[in-house]
């Protein structure tokens, strides 16, 4: 909302919480499950920004919106997929086929359209946190590589994409940060970051869903985990270096050393 507050572009914002709405006029009452509540949230709406949480209705709320925006006359959907090595209606990610799915159903609508496809986030760091601090780098890989995105970047990406729908229209970006790193690598940039040492823990992905499993993640969310990094161990695809963002925002990404930098506090910095 940033990008799109400090170019003065109007928009309307939307929210479950019932108790949110009237404290700000741009903030309104849409649950995605809730045919009415989108109609009356897409009344007067030229451009959408469709992101949602994974869930497992995910595919039939996003797909279920793009029919209510076609009815209500809106132009353009920029929807926030996810990156190609992950998104297919082949992939073993339900998560990635769901992906698939909502993006050929917005195809057939007819409405001008823009696909955001991230990497993997640099801020999924920021739930290892706890494991930083005590020095490990737990992530189930070996020596595969990522080209990790700070979500800032995203948002800057698609705040330019809504500014200027029209210049970005049928057309699909990959957002990416600016190195391709093994999590050696990510290990190693956090270490200096920090000023002390944090080594790489592999992990197995029956630990990985063993993890998930003890945080409470509900089973939809423990098989979403393991599937995506199956797929980020089998497909080098991850590790490619795209310049979509800045093409489209014509400043360059965020680097990790700069994304640690700025989040060194949580991470347990010592410099």
């Amino acid at each position: 909302m940033s990008g799109l507050i400090a170019a003065r572009t109007p928009f309307r914002a939307t929210t479950r919480q019932e108790s949110l709405v009237g404290s700000d006029p741009s903030l309104v009452r849409m649950e995605l499950g809730d045919r009415d509540s989108v109609v009356a949230a897409l009344k007067g709406v030229e451009t959408v920004f469709l992101n949602s949480s994974q869930h497992p209705e995910m595919a039939a709320h996003q797909s279920g919106l793009i029919d209510a925006a076609a009815q209500a006359g809106v132009r353009h959907v920029v929807k926030v997929s996810a990156g190609s090595a992950a998104t297919g209606r082949d992939k073993p990610s339900w998560v990635g086929r769901a992906h698939a799915e909502i993006e050929a159903h917005l195809e057939r609508s007819g409405l001008g359209s823009t696909i955001l496809r991230p990497n993997y986030f640099m801020q999924n760091l920021l739930g290892l946190a706890p494991a930083i601090v005590a020095g490990k780098l737990p992530m189930a890989l070996q020596e595969h590589r990522l080209a990790l995105v700070d979500a800032r970047d995203i948002a800057a990406v698609a705040a330019a994409v809504l500014r200027n729908p029209d210049a970005h229209r049928g057309r699909s970006y990959e957002v990416t940060g600016p190195e391709s790193l093994t999590p050696a690598d990510i290990a190693d940039l956090i270490s200096a970051g920090l000023g002390k040492r944090v080594n790489h823990a592999p992990l197995t992905l029956e630990e990985l869903r063993a993890s998930a499993t003890r945080s409470g993640a509900p089973e939809w969310i423990q098989r979403h985990v393991v599937e995506l990094m199956d797929i980020y161990a089998r497909d080098d695809s991850v590790g490619l270096v795209s310049h979509d963002v800045e093409l489209v925002t014509g400043h360059a990404p965020v680097g990790l050393a700069k994304f640690v930098d700025d989040h060194a506090p949580r991470f347990g910095s010592v410099t």
